[in-house]
């Protein structure tokens, strides 16, 4: 299970919608309690897409903004529990190429973004044994989903 505060996905969205018709990434950050499968996001870092040539439909994320980030949170009980990334005027479902590179341990939400405008977003866990993701329960604390 994921949970995030509106607050933070909305700030999210705001970057995701802000970077139509490119996709976008970036890192949340926050806690995990394995007893209960949950990663709590906190805050979050927007990250540099250098995909230049296919930004509108597949991001790579900058290896430096994922270093600073984990140097950032280094001797604080946070660190990154997941990896945020746009679709544009595509579902939020992973694709293949999302699954190539995927790590385990990492919630990954996916948010579709059409004409401009966040239409929907899920969150995924990638299945490491089946190479394959899965969908997992998405707790947006503060208000109702968007």
């Amino acid at each position: 299970m994921l949970k995030i505060p509106s607050k933070v996905l909305r700030e999210i969205y705001d970057h995701t919608e802000a970077s139509y018709p490119n996709e976008c990434c970036g890192l949340m950050i926050g806690t995990v309690n394995d007893a209960r499968d949950t990663r709590e996001v906190h805050t979050f870092r927007k990250c540099k897409n250098l995909n230049t040539e296919r930004a509108h439909d597949r991001y790579d994320m900058d290896p430096l903004d994922m270093l600073k980030t984990q140097r950032e949170f280094e001797g604080v009980p946070w660190d990154i529990v997941g990896i945020y990334h746009s679709h544009p005027d595509h579902p939020s479902r992973p694709s293949q190429t999302d699954t190539d590179r995927a790590w385990p341990d990492y919630s990954y939400i996916i948010i579709s973004v059409r004409k401009g405008t966040v239409a929907g977003a899920n969150t995924w866990v990638l299945n490491e044994n089946e190479r394959r993701f899965d969908e997992e329960p998405l707790v947006i604390e503060g208000e109702h989903q968007k």
